[in-house]
């Protein structure tokens, strides 16, 4: 049986996590959301554009989504948003070395930048 989006526990299913003030990576274990995926693997990613200001939160994942059913196409998506969500919390955290104006930003401003300064 497949696990609800909204049950899913990112923390729990991390496999990678390299996430900081300038962005980073973050993969997590999707196997017991799809588990006849084969690298059932999702996670985002985020660059650093210069002068303290990060890019949009990117999703990824290791399979294609034009593989899954339309119900797990769904799921799938509402996946990809909690996961680029829990990743702009972690490196959005008011605990880190540098807390300035573009690590408060919120998500919604965040996803308006740039992906790449290139």
């Amino acid at each position: 049986m497949k696990t609800e989006v909204k049950n899913f526990i990112i923390s729990e299913n991390v496999i990678s996590d390299d996430a900081s003030y300038r962005g980073g990576t973050l993969k997590i274990d999707v196997s017991s959301i799809f588990p006849n995926v084969e690298d059932a693997v999702m996670g985002a990613y985020q660059n650093y554009l210069g002068g303290g200001m990060r890019g949009a939160v990117i999703g990824a994942s290791m399979f294609e989504p034009d593989e899954l059913s339309e119900k797990d196409k769904v799921i799938f998506f509402e996946l990809k948003e909690k996961i680029k969500r829990f990743f702009h919390a972690l490196t959005s955290d008011e605990e880190i070395e540098m807390n300035d104006e573009w690590n408060k930003m919120d998500y919604e401003k965040n996803q308006a930048m740039p992906v790449s300064a290139y």
